[in-house]
């Protein structure tokens, strides 16, 4: 096993459950201003956790489904389920509404998914909660080399609470995110695939490397170097501007001005 890929998975989970101690005591505060005034010193360290409540509804939910993957050899959606209700009814600390309703189903006698379902359709409005991104990150570790089991369990651990599709997709998406900071940027096999190039991109939008850094980069990291050039460009350059652009570039681009034109029309007409 790759050492460096071994810290990032530890890496992964101790970020996520220290992120969650950390912002516990600010979550219900609301804006800044009122955390700078309970907080004049910032918050810098963790908060011990209440006595016989390690952990928070996020680090609590995702290291139970880690648990349950290692321990079923793959995702189960009735195991990973009978162990948030069984953590809900003994702590629940932090629990949201719809977790809480969707659990209770279960506990009930609902089938994982179906409880989902009706949760959505009880309360269409407010079902698109964060619950099902908090916690997902262990099926990133568990299915990086599975590409189809990563998105297809992702999106499953999600609908068993969340069921609305922005929340099963966007668990998908902050796997994906975490598979491609797992891996290399080259992977046999997935040259030209659509996954692979988003993933890509957005990796390089989210790091403090400039437009002709990233850029360069990607040019000679192997793979479909064009395309996955081109993708992070767009992003780049829509987050830095078209300063963020080399001159020598700009002389050497065909059309560079009214390529620049075309984009400053295409804004204005909207």
């Amino acid at each position: 096993m790759n050492p460096e890929l071994v810290s990032r998975a530890r890496g992964a989970l101790l970020g996520l459950v220290a992120g969650n101690q950390l912002g516990v005591p600010t979550e219900h505060l609301g804006t800044p201003e009122a955390i700078r005034k309970a907080f004049p010193n910032g918050v810098w360290d963790l908060a011990p956790p209440p006595k016989n409540s390690p952990y928070d509804d996020d680090a609590a939910m995702t290291l139970l489904l880690g648990e349950s993957l290692l321990e079923c050899k793959g995702f189960d959606a009735t195991d990973v389920s009978r162990r948030w209700v069984k953590w809900m009814k003994v702590d629940g600390r932090g629990i949201g509404l719809t977790t809480r309703r969707a659990l209770t189903l279960i506990d009930r006698g609902k089938e994982p998914f179906e409880a989902g379902r009706l949760v959505r359709q009880e309360n269409p409005q407010k079902s698109a909660g964060n619950g099902s991104v908090m916690r997902c990150v262990p099926i990133a570790l568990r299915f990086r080399d599975d590409l189809d089991r990563l998105i297809r369990a992702s999106t499953q651990q999600a609908a068993i609470t969340h069921a609305d599709e922005r929340c099963t997709w966007g668990a998908a998406a902050v796997n994906l995110a975490v598979r491609e900071l797992l891996l290399p940027v080259t992977r046999l096999g997935e040259t030209g695939y659509v996954v692979h190039c988003v993933e890509i991109a957005f990796w390089f939008v989210t790091h403090d490397r400039t437009l002709e850094d990233a850029l360069v980069y990607l040019a000679q990291a192997g793979g479909d170097t064009d395309t996955n050039a081109a993708v992070a460009g767009a992003l780049l350059g829509a987050r830095y501007g078209e300063s963020a652009l080399p001159p020598r570039w700009m002389d050497q681009l065909v059309g560079a001005q009214g390529i620049a034109q075309l984009g400053e029309d295409l804004v204005r007409s909207a």
